[in-house]
């Protein structure tokens, strides 16, 4: 039974891996940069705090209205006009919200010396030709002419933070929760229950398979919708991760109930949050972020001890694996040094697995059949609204 539950690990984590390669290989637009911030520069001409105020202020105007407004600088479209490299940038990225296409980009073009303001449907009786046209002429060509490019973006972000600000607008929707987000929280929920329960003795290893089995068809018929066949490969192995982790605290009863303590003070800053605006970065992200990752390392460090304790034999080939997994994930990721820390959850997951196993066996070898241990981490983001459609609507512009 341990040896198909080893194959089925390493599966699962061999899939995960090669997923995830190719989502970082993929093409995510035009310009093969992601909108995963406001204020993207690939001229290197803004420096870091007026990007940082820049971001600020569309973080906040995207708050208040639920406009979109990305800036981009670019060296050159390549020989394509900006209107439609504009165009095909803010479709790609779908700019905007879903069905209200209220999303506006200021394409900055240095080496080509053009600019482009490109707005969605949703805003063109606000921000409309005319109006874009006179930011450009007025404010930010002069200001480029004389080298300003930070003065002269600044200046286009006040003056389209001011109109969006006065235009009539569908109030911004709450937030809605992702299903298949849901079914992941469900099953790291299911996967640290169980993995305490094993780890505490209270649960046979047959009866477990046998729950992972049915809360993975749950969860996929749940979340999954039409990637419910990817959901009946990917929920096992959260369910371990989660097992795998809390598992392993259980063994450190210290560690164990600051990690809970710490999902509690998250749940009551998120409740809070509800009904008082809460800084998240400040009260959530930073100290929940730094302590969780802290009492995982702490607890992955006494689940290895534990594991040269019970069983020293094979102790370095289990080492020498783990570091195989975080030097090939990192080789195949590439992009510098980002690689090398992506890699460290990896095989983080995977010395997690590897050494809370061979405590099972170790423990299953003396207990006659019984397990007692179980098997196995914005700044300030933006990221698409699903809309992005714009018919043109806009002015260019040069200098």
């Amino acid at each position: 039974m341990m040896a198909i539950l080893r194959q089925s690990v390493l599966s699962l984590v061999a899939l995960v891996v090669i997923s995830l390669l190719g989502t970082a290989q993929a093409d995510p637009s035009p310009i093969g940069v992601a909108l995963d911030q406001r204020v993207i520069d690939l001229t290197n001409t803004l420096d870091a705090a007026i990007t940082t105020r820049l971001k600020s202020q569309l973080a906040a105007l995207e708050q208040r209205k639920g406009a979109q407004v990305a800036v981009l600088l670019v060296p050159t479209t390549g020989g394509a006009s900006i209107e439609d490299y504009a165009n095909t940038v803010f479709r790609a990225w779908k700019l905007g919200r879903k069905d209200v296409d209220d999303g506006i980009l200021l394409v900055v073009v240095k080496e080509d010396r053009k600019v482009r303001i490109e707005v969605g449907y949703g805003l063109e009786g606000t921000v409309t030709d005319l109006l874009a046209h006179r930011i450009i002429e007025e404010h930010i060509t002069p200001a480029f002419r004389q080298g300003d490019y930070a003065g002269g973006v600044q200046h286009a972000v006040d003056d389209l933070t001011v109109l969006v600000d006065g235009g009539d607008l569908p109030p911004r929707a709450a937030p809605q929760v992702n299903p298949q987000i849901i079914a992941v929280v469900l099953a790291l929920i299911a996967g640290a229950i169980g993995g305490v329960l094993i780890a505490a003795g209270k649960l046979q290893w047959r009866r477990a398979l046998l729950a992972v089995a049915a809360v993975t068809v749950l969860l996929a018929i749940f979340g999954g919708g039409a990637d419910w066949l990817l959901f009946l490969l990917v929920m096992p192995l959260t369910i371990l991760v989660g097992g795998a982790t809390f598992g392993a605290l259980w063994l450190a009863p210290a560690v164990f109930y600051s990690v809970v303590a710490m999902l509690a003070y998250l749940v009551a800053v998120l409740v809070a949050s509800h009904f008082v605006e809460v800084n998240l970065v400040r009260w959530l992200a930073w100290p929940f972020g730094c302590a969780l990752v802290l009492a995982l390392y702490v607890g992955l460090f006494l689940v290895i001890r534990q594991s040269w304790k019970k069983k020293p034999r094979f102790f370095i080939l289990r080492v020498l694996v783990v570091a195989a997994v975080y030097t090939g994930v990192g080789m195949l990721l590439g992009h510098g040094y980002q690689g090398w820390v992506i890699a460290i959850p990896a095989a983080s997951i995977v010395a997690f697995i590897v050494f809370v196993m061979s405590i099972s066996d170790a423990s299953s070898g003396s207990g006659g059949g019984s397990s007692s241990s179980s098997s196995s981490s914005s700044s300030s983001g933006s990221s698409s609204g699903g809309g992005g459609s714009s018919g043109g609507g806009g002015a260019s512009g040069s200098w």
